[in-house]
């Protein structure tokens, strides 16, 4: 700075224009050349520190798919579902780059209300420390094959599952879906609509457990205050809990509604 002073002084005190001409370029190279140099220098040894200590958005990534797949494993040994292969896509916005690198864990929560860990997922990625805190929302797209249960033949509607209607078959599944993966949960339940051939088994195809089927021999009991009797009866439809049914009695064959309240029990309704 103080050179550059001193050429423009000495500039203005020089009468000859030969002289003056190369005060000037002097000048000129000293302006163009050494101080932008510096200034290049330094913003170079900025950028450099910068980019050492931005957020690697491929380890971040790698994090949440491990992540994903924790939460897959314990849905999946919870609900007893076997042989599952995820696919794991995540997407997370490229301005996560331009954070400062966190020094503590990230942590990863859930911005959704789905169960099952299936179809596209919201993730928050949060950095918290005492000197870097910054969020961000993530989306993860997760589809997994897996063995699940489909119709072998047609069933229709009010039929009891049996063993023989139902066949395993791998499917991927790109959407939460009340599966069935194992035959022992469905059979002896009924069937609530029409199922095709090879359509895949859910929870909404199906009624839940009946307490009593139809045809069963059920306990008709009668209480009314401290006084209760009991004698044998038939059922003459099937009946979930607090639900009214048809009930024969065994003894005079007559017809009465009666209450379920437990396994092969009925109550009278006075």
């Amino acid at each position: 700075m103080q050179l550059r002073v001193k050429i423009l002084k000495r500039f203005e005190l020089e009468s000859n224009p030969v002289n003056k001409e190369f005060l000037i370029l002097t000048y000129l190279i000293i302006l163009l050349f050494f101080s932008p140099f510096r200034v290049f220098a330094d913003n170079l040894q900025e950028v450099k520190l910068t980019n050492s200590n931005r957020v690697n958005i491929q380890k971040i990534k790698k994090t949440l798919v491990g992540e994903i797949k924790n939460e897959i494993q314990h849905y999946s040994d919870i609900h007893g579902w076997k042989k599952v292969v995820p696919n794991i896509k995540v997407n997370i916005p490229k301005a996560i780059t331009s954070l400062p690198q966190c020094p503590a864990p990230v942590r990863f929560t859930a911005q959704d209300n789905q169960q099952q860990p299936i179809g596209r997922l919201k993730k928050q990625i949060t950095c918290e420390s005492s000197t870097v805190n910054w969020r961000l929302n993530a989306t993860v797209y997760v589809q997994l094959t897996l063995p699940v249960m489909v119709a072998r033949t047609l069933i229709h509607r009010d039929e009891i599952i049996t063993r023989d209607m139902l066949d395993s078959k791998k499917l991927q599944l790109k959407a939460p879906k009340s599966i069935i993966t194992n035959v022992d949960q469905v059979i002896g339940l009924h069937t609530n609509r029409r199922i095709r051939q090879g359509q895949l088994i859910t929870e909404n195809l199906l009624k839940k457990p009946f307490l009593i089927n139809k045809g069963d021999q059920v306990l008709i009991v009668a209480k009314k205050g401290k006084f209760e009797a009991s004698t044998k009866g038939v059922a003459l439809d099937h009946g979930k809990m607090k639900e009214q049914i048809k009930v024969e009695n065994t003894a005079n064959q007559k017809v009465i509604h009666a209450r379920v309240f437990a396994q092969g029990k009925v109550e009278t309704i006075f």
